[in-house]
């Protein structure tokens, strides 16, 4: 396998967790009522542009057994694909009733489009998956960079929402930071599981010579070190109140977990460790 044949499959994974993580964490905002639907709308609507992109990777995909060198279920991974538009089509009418709907409706709507959106990373784990952490590999792969990628998308969108909302308590904030936080909490015990029960020699390889900058630079260094650090910059502005610096945080901590998540998911393709 090679990285430039890996990269259109990664980006599919990638869009698809970026779109399903930052709707969960937003319509967590919305159950608890302390976002308005204009923030909620916009949101829906950007993570309904990331899944056309997405959609349109997949449509121009190989067969992602040539790209892998290694069988793929062809059914789960068509699977996979429906319930990518299964959960696209939902977001769309979330988009929708955002701006048009009574709370219930949307909420009603928010509720389908999640669950869509976790049975397609569900079918994307057992579709990729390898046989390491117990046959969850795919799974320790793709739900914690979800997590990661939809909190951070979701907290940097709302720091912007305070330009428009100046009104808005910084408690939405707040728990956006935490929310983040804990995946970068989830990531990091993911990581640990899966460096725990690889094979010896697979490690090795991992964390050695061969792709240990990568590992430790990227996966580690920028993907939770520095993320959770410039985390903790961006919790100190918001209990401030200041709004304009903790979304410059925000802004950083997009770059970092994408430089974590990225370099992680080629990594599992490439040494079946799901870092």
């Amino acid at each position: 396998m090679s990285i430039p044949a890996l990269a259109p499959i990664v980006g599919v994974l990638v869009l698809a967790e970026l779109a399903v993580g930052t709707l969960a964490a937003i319509y967590a905002g919305d159950l608890l009522g302390e976002v308005g639907r204009g923030f909620l709308g916009t949101t829906a609507a950007i993570c309904l542009a990331i899944m056309g992109l997405c959609l349109g990777m997949a449509a121009l995909l190989p067969d992602p057994a040539r790209l892998l060198h290694h069988p793929v279920d062809a059914g789960g991974y068509a699977g996979f694909v429906h319930w990518m538009v299964g959960f696209t089509a939902a977001l769309g009418v979330y988009t929708l009733l955002c701006a048009v709907g009574t709370d219930p409706a949307r909420r009603v709507a928010g509720a389908v489009a999640v669950a869509c959106g976790a049975v397609a990373i569900g079918r994307a784990s057992a579709t990729f998956a390898f046989s390491g952490v117990g046959g969850l590999a795919g799974a320790v792969a793709f739900v914690p960079a979800a997590l990661l990628a939809g909190s951070t998308l979701a907290g940097m969108l709302l720091g912007h929402w305070y330009l428009i909302a100046p009104d808005l308590s910084f408690r939405p904030l707040r728990r956006a930071v935490y929310l983040i936080f804990a995946a970068v909490g989830v990531q990091a015990v993911a990581v640990a599981i899966a460096l725990l029960t690889a094979d010896g020699a697979v490690r090795a390889s991992l964390v050695g010579e061969r792709y240990g900058a990568s590992f430790w630079l990227l996966v580690v260094a920028a993907g939770l070190v520095v993320t959770a650090a410039v985390n903790g910059l961006t919790l100190y502005y918001a209990r401030i109140r200041a709004n304009q610096p903790a979304t410059a945080m925000l802004y950083i901590l997009v770059v970092t977990v994408m430089m974590g998540v990225v370099p992680g998911h080629l990594l599992y393709f490439l040494t079946r460790v799901p870092v």
